[in-house]
């Protein structure tokens, strides 16, 4: 790891994550919001744990708190646990300016453009990818190849896919001058893939089925259900993304996708999964993947923690102009068996409206399609009115 391996610097972590640094043997900076600060004092407080307080929404004083403290104390090692953009991005930056070994493969992750072209070059998840300069170039592209097509910014990790001339004027009214990559669609089950990568050695330690991969009713399912043969392709492709750019050291969370003609990557940010991920493998695997990224930068070799049940989540949404659910609602569908959370939410994947996160668990991806169903059935019959039996402890 390097000889300030045993360090870490930590961004809203909860009071748990903290004390698995500590348990760990991490020298551990530990930056929060000043709310978070005093209630992690009371409620825990650890002597080998340094406090910085800033707020993580505001990005250059975040960026410059983590670069300042890292540089101060040669720490390379940044894990975050928010989820807000501002915050990811804060820490990117931060990762290039700490540490100059590791800043030409950020980049190289960071650029679409610079990605594509080292992994078309390689033969390596080729994927036909045309850079345009302006939002012009990207129409008038977009007039000439079939669609849908997909359009990328570099340094902004949203993705729009342009299916018809409406989603290409919608996207064209909002959009910022390039430059852009222009690249095809990519059809098939989608896989998120999460990897920690010590000293140029790169462990997958989870795939997570996204959407069309996932049962119906479901935005995620953790384990992917996948073949081994897909397993390996997966586990190859991207490891041979994170060679091919020089990433030697962090967290990586790719996008693939399960073509006709084998997995390609969509994306690759150097970040952790999202919170939705990192509960669902939690629920999953019974261990929290925090606590195992913190024990392999300690010097455990990390690996891929054994699922013993599926967990899946599902976002119901509400409709427009309805009252906040109750929070009778909200109970009775938490005392459901084997539901693991309800949190309102601000929408539903592609949409702008308020959703009812919901999250369960079984042991097969057929029995989590079912539960689900049956949440989403009480949850439709409570905000018809229909009358539906209340969520009980057992049910579902």
């Amino acid at each position: 790891m390097g000889e300030n391996g045993q360090r870490v610097l930590l961004v809203e972590p909860a009071a748990h994550v903290i004390d698995a640094a500590a348990t760990a043997g991490l020298e551990t900076w530990s930056v929060q919001s000043a709310a978070a600060s005093v209630a992690y004092e009371v409620g825990v407080g650890h002597s080998t744990v340094r406090q910085l307080v800033v707020d993580t929404e505001a990005g250059d004083a975040l960026h410059s708190l983590l670069v300042n403290c890292g540089l101060t104390h040669g720490i390379e090692h940044i894990l975050y646990f928010g989820g807000s953009e501002a915050l990811h991005q804060a820490v990117e930056r931060a990762l290039v300016d700490i540490s100059p070994r590791l800043a030409e493969a950020l980049r190289r992750l960071g650029d679409p453009v610079t990605m594509r072209r080292i992994l078309n070059e390689s033969g390596v998840s080729v994927v036909r990818a045309t850079s345009a300069q302006s939002v012009a170039a990207v129409c008038a592209l977009a007039g000439q190849v079939p669609l849908p097509l997909v359009v990328k910014a570099g340094g902004d990790p949203r993705v729009t896919v342009v299916r018809d001339r409406a989603d290409l004027d919608e996207w064209s009214a909002g959009a910022q001058e390039g430059p852009y990559l222009v690249e095809e669609f990519l059809a098939g089950p989608e896989v998120s893939v999460q990897t920690l990568t010590c000293e140029g050695m790169h462990e997958v330690i989870g795939m997570t089925a996204v959407r069309s991969a996932a049962p119906a009713g479901a935005e995620l399912l953790y384990p992917a259900p996948l073949s081994d043969a897909d397993r390996a392709g997966v586990r190859a492709t991207v490891r041979s993304l994170l060679d091919l750019v020089g990433y030697e050291s962090g967290l990586a969370h790719t996008h693939v996708v399960l073509t006709e003609s084998g997995p390609r990557i969509a994306s690759s940010r150097p970040r952790p999964s999202s919170h939705p991920i990192t509960l669902l493998m939690r629920v999953a695997t019974g261990r929290d993947p925090g606590h195992d990224i913190l024990a392999a930068l300690a010097g455990r070799s990390p690996r891929e923690p054994d699922a013993v049940r599926f967990a899946a989540l599902a976002r119901l949404a509400l409709p427009d102009g309805a009252p906040e659910p109750t929070a009778g609602l909200l109970d009775g569908i938490r005392a459901s068996a084997h539901v693991h959370e309800v949190d309102i939410v601000g929408g539903a994947t592609g949409s702008g409206g308020r959703a009812v996160q919901v999250v369960v668990d079984g042991s097969s991806p057929d029995e989590v399609a079912e539960r689900l169903t049956a949440v989403r059935r009480r949850w439709e019959a409570a905000n018809t009115g229909t009358g539906a039996e209340p969520l009980r402890e057992g049910t579902g």
